[in-house]
């Protein structure tokens, strides 16, 4: 060691040693992000972007070699023989390219570091056939075992390099492997320089024919600006490819893949520019629904639906003048946004578009016929904000979808009265939970046989700031429409498994489950991911669906329920006699529980039909040994009743109102009160 230092110190000219490292460092960045873009690329661009990096190298290699060789003052006369000066240049790149091809043709495995193992032996067959045209006046002798050393250090760290940027450790694996080739090279040429030991000797004589030093100096530089460039224009490329891929990413991003649309998310990137350049204009925020695209799915295929979509969309692109925007946001849903002057502008473009809709696409010799449902909301008329704007236009399509006449519709507060106030609880649910506006009432559910409290339903409940109190028959439904409730119904499940682990075990909770959630295939996950987090025991859950989630898509709803089932959560069917299949469905799985419909104990002691639906289902639940509970029990007539008929549980004003956290937990840990439990006591003694 103390030997190589020696040579660096007394045997060279900083100057040039300083030079060699730069160009050695600025070289191998060059060639190793050459490297790792061309082992991510494929085809010709793999093979460009290798061979670039194999000339990086090389050019590299020999041009710290020979800036560091015109430092070197070995105190007699010399000069560089011009056939293997070039011969090693030639060496240098046929070595690098060869090294990196084949580090470059697998992602692991042992050819990435055998070409790396070629690199690094590159290096010293470059150096040695570079020495072997260094002539002096004198004899030129090498210590084998820096030789060796030098051999070998270099060959393990070209081997390093490549190595390091296969591991697939991004960034950080780059500037690895730049490290490691920067060493590689410089270790291999000064530790093989400590090994050279000149003895002097008049006898020989410099020949004439060899490169003087200012030509070496020539080709040097030469080199270098090479590199130099090599560098630049890699850079420019890096930027430009990464510009592009940036560019790609954003398109995938902003454009639906089937049609080339714009997408929902583009669609929330172009409103607000549209309403904040409208100053001065109207503006219109249309909504296109495409009819029969969902029949046409089911009776033909999801192929020719496809085809509707790509042949309808490229007839709408077609039509769009420039100042137009039409994006798709849903399997079958559209938005369209058209500045205006006159009225008559926003018919002319609804006729255009409700003609690209209903002319015929074809598949083959199958001919699709579909149509438009257009709705038109106004920006400043009908609202000032997207949610409003874009709630609005799809009020009016619905009321043009239910009309069936093919005609748009406007939107009118006066005969979307109603839709309005959908259109407000929709843009109010949008933060209720961020805003802290919902929250849970849990109603007491007993055993009438035991007269224990066997544990809660949770209830939501939502006060608007906006609109008051909503009742949930009204909210529920918007929620379900818009997909909110996917949201809302995670937050319901985490908060009443939270609650209930402050209650004394077994009391569980039963928790309402909408068919939007049902139908996800990652409800069943989800559901888990919250029992986890909450820690509340599987058994103590009870999810209660009802026959509408069943019905809309049976089979994927029965796949989720036979998943929760396996985690040990309890399953009911709840508002059971009201759909239309009850039987059928209650044969389908294995419920836990019946919920016979309230809407029956309000008939009770007035329609017949009522008595027995609820004699029948208890009846029922009895000989499949399924549990009944009946909803709505307001009154002692109902409870005597279902106390003659051996209902299992009871639920309703009768034993109890719906009741807040603090109150549920209380009655939790003391039972229901003396004078609700003296109640009952009377009625199912």
């Amino acid at each position: 060691m103390l030997t190589v230092i020696n040579c660096i110190v007394y045997a060279h000219d900083y100057r040039f040693v300083a030079a060699a490292l730069f160009i050695c460092t600025i070289g191998s960045i060059v060639t190793i992000r050459l490297f790792a873009r061309g082992r991510r690329a494929v085809r010709a661009k793999h093979a460009v972007l290798i061979l670039m990096a194999g000339l990086a190298g090389g050019m590299t290699i020999w041009t710290t070699h020979f800036l560091a060789m015109l430092g070197f003052m070995p105190k007699v006369d010399h000069g560089f023989e011009p056939i293997y000066t070039l011969a090693s240049l030639a060496a240098a790149i046929a070595t690098s390219t060869a090294g990196l091809f084949l580090a470059a043709r697998r992602q692991t495995g042992p050819m990435v570091e055998f070409g790396g193992f070629i690199l690094g032996c590159g290096i010293a067959a470059m150096h040695f056939l570079g020495m072997a045209g260094f002539v002096v006046a004198g004899r030129v002798d090498y210590d084998p075992a820096f030789v060796v050393t030098a051999i070998v250090g270099g060959a393990a760290l070209g081997m390093l390099a490549t190595n390091r940027v296969a591991d697939g450790k991004g960034r950080h694996g780059v500037v690895l492997g730049i490290v490691a080739l920067i060493l590689g090279i410089g270790f291999m040429h000064f530790t093989a320089m400590g090994a050279v030991q000149i003895t002097p000797d008049p006898r020989v004589a410099v020949p004439t024919q060899i490169l003087s030093v200012p030509v070496m100096v020539t080709l040097v530089m030469a080199m270098t600006v090479l590199v130099m460039l090599l560098g630049l224009a890699t850079h420019m490329a890096e930027e430009q490819g990464e510009k592009e891929a940036v560019e790609h990413y954003r398109h995938l991003a902003l454009h639906d893949p089937l049609t080339g649309l714009p997408n929902r998310a583009a669609v929330r990137d172009e409103l607000p520019h549209r309403l904040k350049d409208a100053a001065g204009m109207s503006l219109a925020i249309i909504a296109v629904d495409l009819n029969r695209f969902k029949e046409i799915n089911d009776v033909y295929g999801h192929a020719a639906g496809d085809v509707v979509l790509t042949q309808t969309t490229a007839r709408v692109r077609a039509a769009l003048a420039r100042d137009e925007f039409f994006a798709r946001i849903g399997g079958d849903e559209f938005l369209a946004v058209k500045p205006f002057t006159r009225e008559n502008e926003i018919e002319e473009f609804a006729a255009r578009m409700a003609d690209a809709f209903s002319r015929p696409n074809e598949l083959g010799n199958a001919t699709f016929q579909a149509s438009a449902s257009i709705g038109i909301a106004v920006y400043p008329k009908d609202g000032v904000n997207i949610d409003e704007l874009t709630m609005r236009a799809d009020l009016a399509m619905y009321r043009s979808k239910k009309s069936q006449s093919g005609a748009w519709c406007w939107y009118d507060a006066d005969a979307d009265e109603d839709g309005r106030r959908r259109g407000l609880i929709a843009i109010g649910l949008r933060s209720a939970v961020a805003d802290g506006a919902l929250r849970l009432v849990f109603q007491p559910q007993i055993s009438m046989k035991k007269r224990d409290l066997l544990g809660f339903e949770a209830l939501l409940r939502w006060d608007s700031p906006q609109l008051g109190e909503v009742s949930p028959s009204d909210f529920i439904p918007v929620a379900e429409q818009t997909g909110i409730i996917v949201g809302i119904g995670d937050w319901v499940l985490r908060e009443a498994c939270r609650e209930a682990t402050q209650w004394p075990e077994p009391l569980g909770v039963a928790v309402n489950v909408s068919p939007v959630q049902l139908t996800r295939p990652n409800f069943g996950d989800r559901l888990k991911e919250i029992l986890d987090e909450t820690g509340l025991a599987p058994s103590r859950l009870e999810i209660e669906v009802t026959e509408t989630a069943l019905i809309e898509n049976p089979g994927q709803a029965l796949l989720i329920l036979r998943q929760i089932k396996t985690m040990g959560v309890r399953v009911a069917m709840d508002d059971f006699g009201t759909g239309y299949s009850s039987l059928s469905t209650l044969f389908s799985f294995p419920f836990d529980k019946i919920k016979v419909d309230r809407t029956f104990l309000k008939a009770l002691g007035r329609q017949a039909q009522a008595t027995s639906v609820i004699e029948t289902v208890i009846e029922l639940g009895h000989k499949l040994s399924i549990p009944v509970l009946a909803e709505g029990v307001e009154t002692d007539f109902q409870a005597a009743f279902l106390k003659d008929r051996r209902c299992d549980e009871a639920q309703g004003f009768l034993y109890g109102r719906p009741l807040d956290s603090t109150a549920a937990r209380a009655i939790a840990k003391t039972g229901i009160d003396k004078e609700a439990q003296a109640a009952i006591a009377r009625l199912i003694a």
